[in-house]
């Protein structure tokens, strides 16, 4: 993936993730799912040269967004509609 889409869309997902987590303040359940989401998004960090994500390296030959951030820009981040 490249550096300035990762690095936009990393952006977006976090402050998403902020703000349902503040809205979580209550809701142990919630607060949980925003953790694991944060803990999927790390491991499938894009790294080293390709920016490929650790996740996904070994399965794809070039540098594409991997399939667990575009389902978090599809849920996170493109409106409804």
């Amino acid at each position: 993936m490249d550096e300035v889409l990762y690095a936009v869309l990393a952006e977006n997902i976090g402050r998403y993730l902020d703000v349902a987590d503040r809205g979580a303040a209550h809701s142990v359940e919630l607060r949980r799912l925003v953790a694991a989401w944060r803990a999927l998004l790390d491991v499938h960090r894009p790294t080293g040269r390709g920016g490929r994500c650790t996740g996904c390296a070994e399965s794809r030959r070039r540098p594409t967004m991997c399939n667990v951030w575009r389902v978090a820009n599809a849920f996170f981040i493109r409106p409804e509609g």
